[in-house]
Formats: structure tokens, sequence, C-alpha cells
């Protein structure tokens, strides 16, 4: 029996360390071996970073765009917004309403002129345009700058009138004409955006941008 034990006791300490889990000697091949089992190294990193980087790079100019782009046409559907509401409640009084561009609160934008003083007074109808957004003139198709959608080449089929719009009892523009606002923003990358916001002898009113090498609505 004695003899027995000794052998199995002998059998036990000839075993390979490694099968006996982490009670092999320091330094042995088991822990060099569980050694190589590490993250990734500081060149994989960078290299991983810069990719990202770069990528990045590539993308925050279009981002930007579409953002510049949501606000600008957000900004020509409030204003279209507005000049609906002055018309039905030209309609609805049975007088005539205006719709006045100036400054609100220190911030660009229009108002409904109810009481025909020309100057916001607190509880009229108001939108406010984004801080890059400004109405301007019309384009003329140069320097970058889209083609005109009124005149006899575009798409309105009618020359629009100037200056701010109103209507009359039967919700039509008062001067009897057609009107064309614009929309413009400043951006740090590319050319600037353009809107409008048309409205026609009838009362009609729709919302344009351009896409770059023609108007859409």
């Amino acid at each position: 029996m004695m003899r027995f034990m000794a052998i199995y006791a002998g059998s036990v300490r000839a075993r390979d360390p490694r099968e006996r889990g982490l009670r092999g000697p320091e330094g042995s091949g088991y822990f060099r071996a569980a050694g190589r089992e590490r993250g990734f190294t500081i060149l994989e990193i960078s290299v991983v970073i810069g990719i990202a980087l770069v990528i990045s790079a590539m993308a925050i100019p279009s981002i930007t765009t579409s953002i510049a782009n949501t606000k600008l046409r957000g900004a020509a559907y409030d204003l279209s917004g507005l000049i609906q509401k002055c018309r039905i409640a030209a309609v609805q009084n049975n007088t005539t309403y205006a719709v006045v561009f100036g400054t609100i609160n220190s911030a660009a934008g229009a108002f409904v002129d109810y009481n025909g003083n020309s100057s916001y007074t607190s509880g009229e109808p108001t939108v406010q345009f984004p801080r890059t957004v400004s109405q301007v003139a019309a384009p003329n198709g140069t320097g970058g700058t889209p083609t005109a959608l009124d005149g006899v080449s575009g798409p309105l089929g009618f020359t629009a009138q100037t200056g701010n719009i109103s209507f009359n009892a039967r919700g039509l523009p008062s001067t009897g004409g057609g009107y064309v606002f614009y929309l413009n923003d400043t951006r740090p990358y590319g050319q600037s955006g353009w809107a409008a916001v048309s409205v026609t002898p009838a009362g009609r009113i729709k919302v344009w941008y351009w896409g770059g090498s023609a108007w859409n609505n």
C-alpha cells in the first residue's frame, strides 16, 4: 500500500504544471503563454483613432449642410404659415391686414400687423428666423445666386410686387398682384442656401427651395 502511494505521489509531482491550472512556477512556459493574451497596442489604437478622425472630417460638412437646410426650410414654412394666418384673419374680420418684416425681440422675423402701426405689438402673430437666416432681395442668377422665381422666364408666370404683403377682406393681395419673399442663410461650408415663399394674385401660398440648379417645391 505504501509503495502504491509513493508511485501516485511521484506521478503527481511529475505532471506538467500547465495541467494543474495556475500553480506552475512563475516564468514557466505556461505563464508566458498566458501573458500573450493581451489587449490592443498603442500603434493599433492610434491607427483606429486616425481612421475615425478622417471619416469624421469627411462627414462634418455634409451634416452641417443638412442641418442648415432643415433650419432654412423650417423658416420658410413658418413664414408661409404666418402669411396664411394673416389671410384668414383678414377674411374673418372683414378687414385688411399686412405681414411686416422687421426685428422682433432682437431677432429678425415677421409679424401680422393687426393695429396697422407697422411695428410689432405684443400679442400679434410672429415668426422669428434662425440667427443665420434673413429675408433678402430677389436674386438675379449671378455670383452663385439662383435665378428669380418670377418674371418672364420664372416658373410663377407673374412679376412679383415689392414691399410687404397685405390681404383684403376677400383673402386676396390688396395690390392685386403676386409676391415672392426670399430667404437666404450663411454657412461655414459651401455656398449659402436659398428658400422662398410665393403668393399668387389669387392668394395661393407656396414654399420653394433652391436645389442648386432649379427651384423645387
